[in-house]
Formats: C-alpha cells, sequence, structure tokens
C-alpha cells in the first residue's frame, strides 16, 4: 500500500509555501494563497476482447505495479481523450489490433501503486470487437497473452482488484 497521492503534497504547487497540516489530508488548501487541489480519481480504461469461444484475452504484465500478473488491454485516459479513444488507442499500442466496436460494460474504483504513491484511478470497462488480425505485443507492457475461461483462479491471477470484479460481473451476467 502506497502514500496516498493528497499526502505527498509538501508544497503549494501555486504559491510554493510550504504544508503547515495535514488534517484532513484532503483536500489540499494553502493557508497562504488558499488553493485548492482535489485529488479525483484519474481515469483508466480496460477492453474485455473475446473470441468466439467465449474465452478472453488476458496479458501477463511486463511492469509493475503487478509486474507477472495478469492485465486486460488499456490503460490511462491522456489529458483531452474520451475513454473510447483512450480504449481503441491502448488496445492497438498493446497489442496491435484495430478496435471495431465497442460498448461499455461496468466501472470500478481501483488504487494504481507507483513509486510509493498511490493514484486513485476510476476504470471505466468496455466490450470490445477487433478486427481479425495476429495479436502482436507491440509495446512492451505485456510479455505474453492467452486466451482464457475466465475461472476464478483465473481471477485470482489478475493483478488489479478493479479489473478481477469486471472480468467476474462480464463472466456472471453472461450465465444469466
Amino acid at each position: 500500500m502506497g502514500k496516498e497521492l493528497a499526502e505527498s503534497y509538501r508544497y503549494c504547487p501555486a504559491c510554493g509555501h510550504p504544508r503547515e497540516s495535514y488534517e484532513p489530508v484532503r483536500p489540499f488548501r494553502c493557508s497562504r494563497c488558499s488553493h485548492s487541489t482535489f485529488f479525483g480519481p484519474v481515469s483508466a480504461v480496460g477492453a474485455v476482447v473475446a473470441d468466439n469461444q467465449g474465452r478472453v484475452l488476458l496479458l501477463r504484465r511486463a511492469n509493475d505495479p503487478g509486474k507477472g500478473l495478469l492485465g486486460m488491454p488499456g490503460g490511462f485516459v491522456d489529458h483531452g481523450e474520451t475513454a473510447e479513444a483512450a480504449l481503441r488507442r491502448e488496445v492497438l499500442e498493446e497489442i496491435g489490433l484495430t478496435v471495431e466496436s465497442l460498448e461499455y460494460l461496468t466501472s470500478e474504483v481501483n488504487s494504481y501503486v507507483y513509486r510509493g504513491i498511490s493514484l486513485p484511478v476510476l476504470d471505466m470497462f468496455f466490450m470490445v470487437q477487433v478486427q481479425e488480425g495476429h495479436i502482436e505485443l507491440v509495446d512492451g507492457e505485456a510479455t505474453s497473452w492467452i486466451w482464457t475461461e475466465l475461472s476464478d483462479a483465473v481471477l485470482e491471477e489478475m493483478a488489479f482488484v478493479s479489473n478481477r470484479r469486471a472480468l467476474k460481473y462480464y463472466r456472471d451476467s453472461r450465465l444469466r
């Protein structure tokens, strides 16, 4: 567990005044210039790519957090980018395939711990159809890929709880 993002603000980003109090931790409020910073989540997207046999494409993560565990194609939404555009970009960057269509599935809260700082994240998940083609691990974020059924054992290998919950929701909704 990392330090909450708000706790890492030691100086006011507007005037540079040292932080005088950590109570409450958020929002950050400068006692000198009254600047406030709220620490809402950043946005990320994840793609549920299924084949015609009902298996889902998962990636083995090459980097921390979660190095060696399973993840989904996806990533952070860039500034000025929609969730849908981010998903299309991430799928192309990570597995070399073009998204033909997507449908919103669900959202989950997540915490992304990087270098000891815990970043709050709102993950949005989409069911995705991709163009036929060969999967290529393009950007080095994954070491391998698998097509798999979503057993409880596979879900336990997910790097992020939010991914596990979204895939369980997907699996369970297909069984209804």
